[in-house]
Formats: structure tokens, C-alpha cells, sequence
């Protein structure tokens, strides 16, 4: 799955120059990035570690990379320049009146390529392990196809997609079992009094919400924990609040965070990929239905749990130049699920599929 919304992101978002060099010298480039990406780096970047020189050399081949490309473009005697967020920057500018530089541009493509990919892959895994333990579901979802689409054969198209409501279901009640934030913080800049009590939040302060939990509330979702598509079955939206709406850039959204489903955020610094993501999800679900038929392994029900033990866990060490100060820093991994493809694939080490023959 990491590959798929990697190499999809790529193409859709960034063109199909940056997507012919997702070979395998980029892959590691990618991979040494994103590597650098643990708790420790949030507090010491610079810290003298092997992955942290890695992601700088990593870093530094790719920005040339994006700056080829740019200048590639620069250079076809069309002025094509493509139709993609890197054409789209490398025409905007500041309020300032200037220019964005390639370098700024090839940093940005870099952090859009890692925003998303972890999310997107996670997700798309815990459908598949759903729709492995419940094949009902998967069934009902092929049979919307049939009925809305009239074939499985034809390409999806964008206006096909909004007609699947069921596959926009599935995708959102997986999102609200298993969100891909879960916590989100936010800097106090005013005085702030907590309703209902004397107290007042001072500025400076940084408060943290946890949306996930919300998510799972008995308060909000009747039978929480179980996974049920169906439960959106009469619930248009639960953000549809038109009277207090605003477009930040990327669409109108509600610009209240009361809902208690919120697995892209609230407000101002609301995730921009949300429309994409859905997109990205809803044709990835599509398109496994149409051609994967996924059970779990005999002998095996229900899904595999978060693993949030500390069982599994990474530790950093290293000895900071300027003393004898030594940091460790312990993170408890939370589980992850993934497959293999082949003739058969592997779910998260608990069930397989099969090819579907597209027969009803």
C-alpha cells in the first residue's frame, strides 16, 4: 500500500516526470528521508546520527532532482509546463511580490510526498483487514458497482466515484475507527477560560485534543468499537454546518471543530489533502473490490488489534558532543498492517485473497 499512494500521489499531485523517477535509487533517497522522521529529530535535528547525515544527502540529491525537472520545463519550446502543484509554484509569489525559489519549491514537493503516503498506506491496510474478516461487505461494495456503474470493466472516473456512496462509507467508518491523527495541538494566543470552570488557560500554552477519542465515544456513535459502514447510512455529513462555513484555500469546510469525527483536523490548519485523500482512498477501495476477492486465514476471525504494548519499541542513543549528556528516547510503536502481492496476498499476516474473475 505504501507504494501504491506513494507512486499515485506522485503522478497526480507532481507530474509524470517526478513519477518516472520513482525507481529505485529514488526510493532510497525516500527512504533515508523519511527514516529521519523519529521523536528525537523534533527536539535534536542536528544530532550527529548516521540517519540524520543520510536524510541530509538524501535531501540534497533530491532537491536537485525537482530542480532538473523545473528547469527541463523551463526549456520546452511549447511553455508547457505541466498542470500539477510544481507548474502551479514555480508561477506563484509572495505577497512580497517575490518569487518562489526552486529550492523552496523541490522542499515542498518533498514534504507533500511524505505528508500523506503514511496515512493514506495505513488506512488502505486496515480496509483490507477489515473487508477480510467481514467478505459480506466487500460483496455488497462489488455489487454497488454493478448497480451504479453497470460493469466493473470501464475506467472510474472521478463523477463515478461520488456516485459509490457505500465505498465513500467504508473509507469513513474506517477513518473514525482508526484515525490517522491522533492528537492535535494548537498554541494559546488569548486568554482562554475553560467554560463550565474558573479556569483560564494563559497564552503560550499548548493544548492537545485527541480526536480519535471522540471518534470512538459512546456519547457521539452508538456500539463505537464495532466497524460498521452502515452506520453512515443516514448521516450526510456530520460537518454539514452551512451557516458556519469558510474556505481557508482548499474548499469550503465547517469552521467549527465540535463534530466529533475529525480524522483530518479542524479549522484554519485543517489537513489541505483532505479532498485528495478521499479520492485517493475511495479509488484504491474501488479498485481492490473489482479485482481481489479477501478472507481471513482458516481458523482466523475478526481483525488484529493496535498494538500499543511496549513490547515493540525503537530506542536513539547517542552521546551529544559538547558533554557527557547521553539522551535515550523510547517510543512504544503502534502496530501497523501490510501485505505482499503474488498470487496470493498476505493480510497483515492473518488472511489471504484471491484474483477476482469479475463475475457477479
Amino acid at each position: 500500500m505504501a507504494e501504491i499512494t506513494l507512486f499515485t500521489a506522485s503522478r497526480s499531485l507532481q507530474g509524470k516526470e517526478v513519477r518516472e523517477k520513482l525507481d529505485s535509487s529514488f526510493a532510497q533517497l525516500y527512504h533515508d528521508l523519511d527514516d529521519a522522521f523519529t521523536p528525537l529529530n523534533f527536539m535534536l535535528p542536528w544530532a550527529p546520527l548516521p540517519h540524520n547525515k543520510r536524510r541530509d544527502i538524501a535531501r540534497d540529491k533530491m532537491t536537485q532532482i525537482y530542480a532538473d525537472i523545473m528547469e527541463a520545463r523551463r526549456r520546452k519550446p511549447d511553455g508547457d509546463e505541466g498542470q500539477d502543484l510544481i507548474s502551479n509554484l514555480m508561477h506563484c509569489t509572495y505577497k512580497d511580490g517575490r518569487s518562489i525559489s526552486d529550492e523552496e519549491i523541490a522542499h515542498l514537493m518533498m514534504a507533500l510526498l511524505m505528508a500523506g503516503q503514511h496515512s493514506s498506506s495505513v488506512t488502505s491496510s486496515w480496509i483490507s483487514l477489515h473487508l477480510a474478516a467481514e467478505p459480506a461487505i466487500a460483496e455488497e461494495l462489488y455489487k454497488e458497482q454493478l448497480d451504479v456503474l453497470g460493469d466493473t470493466t470501464t475506467p472510474l472516473t472521478y463523477e463515478g466515484l461520488q456516485k459509490l456512496k457505500f465505498n465513500t462509507q467504508v473509507v469513513r467508518e474506517t477513518l473514525r475507527l482508526h484515525p490517522p491523527i491522533h492528537s492535535i495541538m494548537r498554541k494559546v494566543k488569548n486568554p482562554l477560560p475553560v467554560e463550565g470552570t474558573d479556569l483560564v488557560i494563559p497564552p503560550s500554552r499548548v493544548l492537545l485534543a485527541a480526536p480519535g477519542h471522540m471518534a470512538v465515544s459512546a456519547t457521539h456513535f452508538q456500539d463505537p468499537q464495532t466497524w460498521d459502514p452502515h452506520r453512515w447510512d443516514h448521516v450526510h455529513d456530520l460537518e454539514a454546518d452551512t451557516k458556519h462555513q469558510v474556505d481557508y484555500g482548499f474548499g469550503m469546510v465547517s469552521a467549527s471543530a465540535s463534530s466529533p469525527y475529525l480524522p483530518f483536523g479542524a479549522g484554519r490548519h485543517r489537513c489541505i489533502g483532505e479532498q485528495f485523500a478521499y479520492v485517493q482512498l475511495t479509488t484504491i477501495l474501488a479498485l481492490m473490490v473489482r479485482n481481489f476477492r479477501l478472507r481471513n486465514v482458516e481458523g482466523k476471525s475478526g481483525v488484529v488489534g493496535t498494538d500499543y504494548s511496549v513490547s515493540q519499541f525503537w530506542v536513539s542513543k547517542t552521546t551529544v558532543p559538547a558533554g557527557d549528556l547521553m539522551i535515550v528516547f523510547v517510543l512504544e510503536a503502534f502496530g501497523t498492517s501490510s501485505y505482499t502481492m503474488g498470487e496470493e496476498m498476505k493480510i497483515g499476516g492473518m488472511g489471504t485473497t484471491s484474483p477476482r474473475d469479475n463475475k457477479p
